[in-house]
């Protein structure tokens, strides 16, 4: 299904949008989706948790804090939105989006895909049983699409809008204050969250960072990025004098800080691609397929044994720098928000739904 042969309904005003998020990355996928609907006036709801709160509310949305909700407190918020469509990012686990999914079973959804990983997790609850479809999944590209039909999710189901986030990746990261002594290391909880499924996690990879950075001049430190999910005393035994947590207020500042940045699978490094900064995913032994699309596609540099992590940070601390900034529209063509608007309003248009 393409969002292109999607008709582009006329927005009512009587019509309302409930829409809701946990995880960092399924919010930031439907922000630009909100702004939108916001800017012409529908009607918006928000009902979040977790690390979605803080990202919605630094766009100025207003959003209900269902992280202390009863059940019967979340389904009296439901009931007063009385939703003509739910839109949700994804999340694994039985997150808010997926409580209101089941107050709301007769509602048309939209879900906004972030990620090329964990294709039935973030439609199921425990294990992977897909129990919770939505009417469409808004799906980044087409290498998206075919790995979860791969996976045994319905063509019928998924549409190929691009994530508009992409779209915004560079904002607020700059150039003009780098340290390129300074090395970013983005964390993300992947023991917490897989184990060791992946074949490593980021006690391999921060414990693998710092023998490189022991090899690198003196002057070379390491700053790391926590992922919102991660406990804030995680790597307190690895830090030293030339090891810190990152103390950049947010994500941007942190990136505008150091031109090489490190990381695993992160959608971060997209971004810090995407704004001209030499990056790393490192993955040493991985199994199964890469999560990250770009590495794929070769638009950044996978590493997979230590000896390679050493060498690029060699080849790096030599002065060697990458030429330009990644044009990520080349990939994933602009207008993401609008061809999900067009996905939602032709739900809209097809629903006679009452709540």
């Amino acid at each position: 299904m393409s969002a292109q042969d999607t008709p582009l309904g006329v927005s009512d005003p009587h019509k309302r949008i409930l829409w809701s998020a946990n995880d960092a990355g399924g919010m930031n996928a439907i922000v630009w989706v909100v702004k939108a609907l916001l800017d012409r006036h529908d009607q918006v709801v928000g009902i979040a948790t977790g690390p979605a709160l803080a990202i919605a509310r630094q766009h100025g949305f207003e959003v209900q804090d269902a992280s202390a909700y009863t059940p019967e407190e979340l389904q009296a918020a439901v009931l007063a939105a009385r939703p003509d469509i739910f839109l949700a990012g994804t999340s694994a686990g039985d997150t808010i989006d997926k409580k209101i999914f089941r107050l709301i079973p007769h509602v048309p959804s939209v879900y906004v895909l972030d990620f090329w990983s964990n294709y039935r997790l973030r439609f199921s609850t425990a294990g992977d049983e897909l129990g919770y479809l939505p009417t469409v999944v808004c799906v980044m590209d087409e290498l998206a699409r075919l790995e979860m039909l791969a996976v045994g999710l319905d063509d019928a189901l998924l549409c190929v809008t691009g994530n508009p986030h992409v779209e915004h990746f560079t904002q607020g990261i700059t150039r003009d204050q780098e340290d390129p002594h300074l090395l970013l290391f983005v964390s993300q909880p992947v023991r917490e969250v897989d184990g060791m499924g992946y074949g490593f996690d980021e006690y391999v990879v921060i414990e693998h960072l710092l023998r490189a950075l022991r090899k690198l001049p003196e002057q070379f430190r390491l700053s790391i990025r926590l992922h919102p999910k991660d406990d804030p005393h995680k790597y307190d035994s690895y830090l030293d004098a030339r090891v810190a947590l990152a103390q950049a207020d947010t994500l941007e500042e942190a990136l505008s800080r150091s031109e090489c940045i490190i990381g695993m699978f992160s959608p971060v490094l997209i971004q810090a691609r995407a704004a001209g900064k030499y990056v790393l995913s490192y993955e040493p032994g991985i199994t199964g397929g890469d999560p990250l699309a770009t590495n794929r596609l070769g638009l950044t540099t996978k590493l997979s044994t230590e000896d390679e992590l050493q060498s690029a940070l060699a080849i790096y601390a030599a002065g060697q720098r990458p030429p330009t900034a990644l044009d990520i529209s080349t990939i994933w063509p602009r207008g993401a928000a609008e061809r999900i608007l067009q996905v939602i309003d032709s739900l809209v248009c097809s629903s006679d739904t009452v709540l």
